[in-house]
């Protein structure tokens, strides 16, 4: 079993929970989740990274056959597969550059509804409900954002990504 924790964690109604230990089993499925907020103290095993945890992104594809899909993590992001293939990068948004662009062009200024976009709407157009969320059962790969402007909730020019876990 894993446990990680950051600052905070994207819940699943697009708030942010305080302090979480995520457990993670040997597959990455989400087996229990823990908001300590201000009472969160360090415990064995436990990995810590600063900045929020967030489910990874899911890519979005223009067409496709939603009857002929599998899954595949690539650098964080749930892709869809044809056959053995996954499909050329060039067939998806970049989920992150895209959220970026947004906040930068003021599309959309409020960067959880941004990220929301790209995981839980993203997975829920796709009928898939294990990814997109962070919550029990849910198996929706790990990222942390780092860098960001934890008061404002904003991006800074350092703001980035980290796999968690695949």
């Amino acid at each position: 079993m894993r446990k990680i924790s950051a600052h905070y964690y994207l819940k699943p109604d697009g708030t942010l929970g305080k302090r979480p230990i995520i457990e993670l089993d040997e597959v990455g499925t989400i087996i229990h989740i823990r908001e300590l907020g201000d009472a969160f103290k360090e415990e064995p095993g436990l990995e810590y990274f600063p900045g929020i945890l967030i489910p990874g992104f899911v890519a979005s594809i223009e067409k496709y056959d939603l009857q002929v899909k599998t899954q595949a993590k690539v650098n964080g992001v749930l892709r869809i597969k044809e056959g053995e293939a996954v499909l050329d990068k060039w067939k998806y948004r970049s989920a992150w550059e895209t959220i970026q662009e947004d906040l930068k062009a003021g599309e959309n200024k409020v960067l959880l509804t941004c990220i929301m976009k790209y995981t839980f709407e993203a997975a829920k157009i796709l009928k898939e409900s294990k990814w997109g969320v962070l919550e029990e059962g849910a198996n929706p790969g790990i990222l942390i954002l780092q860098n960001i402007d934890l008061r404002t909730l904003s991006l800074t020019d350092k703001a980035t990504f980290k796999i968690i876990e695949r």
